[in-house]
């Protein structure tokens, strides 16, 4: 059986989690691994969560349905982890919190490395957020700390 790595993304429509999951997907792609993402939404589309269930290997992928054990979670907003409690055993946490302390509040302690990026700040400095979380998501999967 194939090692498949499961990502997960949480944000709000509109903020931006599909084009940060497109672009990891080219990525891993050109990289020679096989990739399975799909969105998933809730009934209304307008500011209501959106989840991008994202799997990777380096053989064909032949699970289907949503990831439930992630190894990788990617919060677009510090306030949807309450609504991703399944997320919270996720070996790497990406959490959009302008500090670690502010994470540690919503949740508590977590079993794994939380990494907190203020994807705000980087917006407002006109910096490449969604490549930055790319490259943060690609090195712990290369590196093996997913």
């Amino acid at each position: 059986m194939p090692e498949v790595h499961e990502i997960i993304f949480y944000g709000k429509s509109g903020d931006g989690i599909h084009v940060v999951a497109d672009q990891l997907v080219q990525s891993l792609i050109k990289r020679g691994f096989y990739v399975i993402s799909y969105p998933e939404y809730d009934p209304e589309r307008r500011e209501t969560i959106a989840k991008v269930h994202v799997r990777v290997s380096k053989e064909p992928i032949h699970v289907r349905g949503p990831v439930t054990s992630p190894e990788i979670a990617v919060f677009f907003d510090v306030r949807l982890i309450k609504d991703g409690r399944e997320a919270l055993s996720a070996k790497k946490l990406i959490v959009n919190a302008p500090s670690r302390e502010l994470v540690t509040k919503y949740v508590g302690d977590v079993n794994g490395e939380v990494m907190s990026i203020n994807l705000n700040e980087l917006r407002r400095a006109g910096a490449d957020y969604a490549m930055h979380v790319v490259n943060l998501i690609i090195n712990a999967l290369l590196n093996g700390n997913a």
